[in-house]
């Protein structure tokens, strides 16, 4: 099916300093310093890159799984009907991909690599689905892991068949900026809005979200730091979440973005589980977009 939206996006990524053409002569002094300056020259070069938003299709089935995958890791989850289930209800959520200009159609599928995936599930209309009732389960377990004081709240917001839950699903590589966030959350809500209208049941009273999430140790003795999300506009997520948990994957090997950290830090890893009411999504979209204006 052909992609009925697009929204691109531009990134300029660090720029600065002209290329010099090098003149190599036969000494290999001559030859190191000529690499030397194509190196850098390279790594100081301006690259423009353009991205745009797409309806989900079958096509991207094995790029949003992946992206999943990096959420759930080793969890009795399955990714696999999770994803059919975004690309079924195509008309909500979008994938990000690399936008293909006309000189780039010979490598255009080596481009179509899905960067990003926002939607949202409506986990109590799909409740009878193996991947729903698997995802309560998990969510339950790690709940008593970490969390027992939360359990019997979680339990009950899980559970109830009169409140509407949307599992609101926000993944993309870690070297994609943060400022692709608001225009796709933008039109999650539009289309959300949308579909209301037809009276499907996308009219939520929380938004379930599971974020990948870091604790760095810098203490002699061990003590736990405060949470960052890789995600960083997760962190005004959590703010305004009604309730929140964290559980341990280091187990699991999940693999951490460097994000700026120092490679002398540790790093373990986390995913940090948040229940948002709905009626608080605007005031958040919005306080990321003011965040983002002021860095």
């Amino acid at each position: 099916m052909a992609a009925s939206k697009k929204k691109r996006v531009e990134e300029d990524m660090e720029d600065e300093q002209d290329r010099n053409e090098a003149d190599i002569d036969d000494s290999e002094e001559d030859c190191m310093d000529s690499d030397g300056e194509e190196e850098e020259a390279i790594i100081n070069e301006e690259v423009q890159v353009d991205f745009e938003a797409r309806v989900p299709e079958d096509s991207d089935f094995h790029g949003i799984k992946n992206l999943l995958k990096q959420v759930f890791l080793k969890s009795h989850v399955d990714t696999s009907e999770l994803t059919e289930v975004i690309i079924s209800q195509n008309y909500i959520g979008s994938v990000v991909k690399q936008t293909i200009m006309p000189d780039d159609e010979e490598e255009e599928d080596d481009d179509d690599t899905v960067m990003a995936v926002t939607t949202v599930i409506n986990i109590t209309e799909r409740q009878d689905l193996s991947c729903v009732k698997q995802l309560k389960a998990f969510l339950e377990q790690k709940c008593q892991e970490c969390a027992k004081d939360q359990k019997e709240k979680w339990f009950k917001v899980l559970h109830n068949q009169d409140q509407q839950i949307g599992y609101l699903i926000n993944e993309r590589f870690i070297n994609l900026p943060p400022n692709l966030a608001v225009p796709i959350f933008e039109s999650l809500v539009k289309e959300m809005e949308k579909a209301r209208q037809k009276k499907m049941k996308y009219d939520f009273n929380y938004f379930l979200m599971l974020c990948k999430s870091l604790k760095m140790t810098t203490t002699d003795d061990g003590t736990q730091q405060d949470i960052f999300f890789i995600n960083s506009e997760e962190e005004i997520f959590r703010d305004a979440s009604e309730l929140n948990f964290s559980y341990s994957v280091a187990e699991e090997k999940a693999a951490v973005g460097k994000g700026g950290w120092s490679s002398e830090e540790d790093m373990d890893s986390f995913r940090t589980v948040l229940l948002i009411p709905a009626e608080k999504l605007d005031n958040i979209i919005q306080r990321i977009k003011d965040e983002l204006a002021a860095t």
